[in-house]
Order: structure tokens, then C-alpha cells, then sequence
């Protein structure tokens, strides 16, 4: 018979302005099977396996997952478990443009287990979700999204550190970045920043980054006006200038062929769903 420390799921899902949680679970633990299952439309499922487990998507066979996460797409199907013995893990079910900058911001690796110190960081922001959701009639929306974020960064950031040390260097050039996103960039004056020749620059950023330094602005970008779009009242013109784009029509159209809306069709679908 499952068991859990702490679980979540509402009698019918609370439509949130960007961020919908439909269940989550702490610590369930489950008798010895397998389990086939698949999400509904956009919703993504995150798990942590707390002790051995198994998966197979039916591509390349069945693969071990113990004390490891994996962050699945919608609308895959999803075989794990053990056969053998209880197993025991903890899991989100979520959805909404919230989690979807949040997955593009930190770039996390989908559809295959990951290695990383991730069991604590599991435990914390599935608790403090679930203290959120479940302390107050309304839940905060705003509480709700960053929260997800954060708990997505930190698992990102502990795929850098358990998987390798990102170098000093690379580092200075991610904080260059950051810290330049109004202004005008060029790989040079990026590479620069790392004490590096624009092709070892780029050749290293690859390696670490698994993306070239241009995508990865362009990716942090497009996160900035997302967010500027949804929270603040910045006129497109302004929130362009914000994400370093002196020219709007050329914002507009890398903003669309990133997120395939425009710029207000995306403040007009964030506004429908507050």
C-alpha cells in the first residue's frame, strides 16, 4: 500500500495566473511494481527516486534512476518502478507559462535521469510548496511561481556542481552577462570578460553550457521580457530597451520566434490567466 510523508492533490485544479500544480508528493512509498504512466496535455512531472528504481521509455531499454531526478515533457509515456522491492519517491505535477520560462531559463535536462545532491533540495521547496498551498484559502500565485523557479534553479545549479566545477573564468563571463543584459553585447566583449580568445571562449562555454554564449544571452533575454511582461506595467518599447534591444520591431520578432507569440499577445495571455 502507498504511503507518504506529505501529498497534494486538489479536488479539481486551481487555475493560477502562470503556474497550475495539480499534485505533488514527499516521500511516497510504494510496494514492489511498475508503474505506466502518462501526463495530460502540457503538464510536465518531475520526480526524485529516493531509493533503487528502474525506468524504460520504450527507446533505450530500461535504465536504473536510484537517488536520481528526472524531469519529463508532456505526453510522453512513462514506465518505472521496482519490481523487486518498495521503492520510495517524490514528485510535482505542473503546468502554465510560469514553469515554462522557468524550464527555458534553466536549461534542465529532460527525459533522462540526473545525477546531483538533489534529495534535500526536493524535500525543502516540495514542503514549502505544499505549506503554500494548503495554509491559505487562496494560495499566492506570485509565491507559487517563484518558488518553482527557484526550486528548478537550484536543481540546475546542482547539476553544475555534482557533474563538474564550471571554470572561474566562464563564471566571470555568465556575471558579465547578467549584469549587461540592457546593453549591447558581442561574443568579443564576452570573451573578454573571461580573460579568453572568442574561440576558446566559445569552445569552453559549449562544453559547461551545453549552448553557444549567444543562445544562452538570447535565452536570459527572452526570460527578462517574459517576466517584465507578465509582472510589470513597462511599456514594450521600455521592457525591449530592459533586455537589450535598442530597436522594438527586431525585439518583437526574436521575442516571437522564441516564445511564437508577439510580445503583447504573450502580456494579453498572462493578463486572461490572473
Amino acid at each position: 500500500m502507498n504511503q507518504f510523508r506529505l501529498y497534494y492533490e486538489p479536488g479539481g485544479a486551481k487555475a493560477s495566473g502562470q503556474i497550475q500544480i495539480h499534485s505533488l508528493g514527499l516521500h511516497e512509498r510504494m510496494s514492489p511494481q511498475l508503474l505506466r504512466y502518462t501526463t495530460e496535455g502540457s503538464r510536465i512531472l518531475l520526480m526524485f527516486f529516493h531509493t533503487e528504481a528502474f525506468f524504460n521509455t520504450g527507446e533505450k531499454g530500461e535504465c536504473e534512476c536510484g537517488k536520481q531526478f528526472i524531469l519529463w515533457s508532456p505526453e510522453r509515456t512513462r514506465n518505472y518502478g521496482n519490481a523487486e522491492e518498495a521503492w520510495d519517491h517524490s514528485w510535482m505535477v505542473a503546468e502554465g507559462p510560469a514553469l515554462e520560462r522557468a524550464l527555458a531559463a534553466h536549461a534542465l535536462p529532460m527525459n533522462r535521469p540526473v545525477k546531483a545532491d538533489a534529495e534535500p533540495v526536493f524535500e525543502h521547496y516540495l514542503s514549502t510548496l505544499l505549506d503554500e498551498l494548503t495554509a491559505h484559502r487562496h494560495p499566492d500565485d506570485y509565491v507559487l511561481e517563484h518558488l518553482t523557479d527557484l526550486f528548478l534553479y537550484e536543481l540546475a545549479r546542482q547539476i553544475r556542481s555534482t557533474e563538474r566545477r564550471v571554470p572561474e573564468s566562464l563564471l566571470r563571463a555568465e556575471e558579465f552577462m547578467w549584469n549587461n543584459l540592457n546593453r549591447p553585447l558581442d561574443l568579443g566583449r564576452i570573451a573578454a570578460a573571461a580573460s579568453l580568445s572568442v574561440s576558446r571562449f566559445t569552445e569552453l562555454f559549449r562544453e559547461y553550457y551545453g549552448e553557444s554564449p549567444m543562445r544562452y544571452l538570447t535565452r536570459k533575454r527572452m526570460t527578462l521580457a517574459a517576466e517584465m511582461l507578465s509582472y510589470h506595467t513597462a511599456s514594450c518599447k521600455q521592457i525591449a530597451e530592459a533586455a537589450g534591444y535598442s530597436d522594438q520591431l527586431h525585439f518583437s520578432r526574436r521575442f516571437r520566434q522564441f516564445w511564437g507569440v508577439s510580445p503583447t499577445e504573450y502580456r494579453n495571455s498572462s493578463a486572461r490567466g490572473k
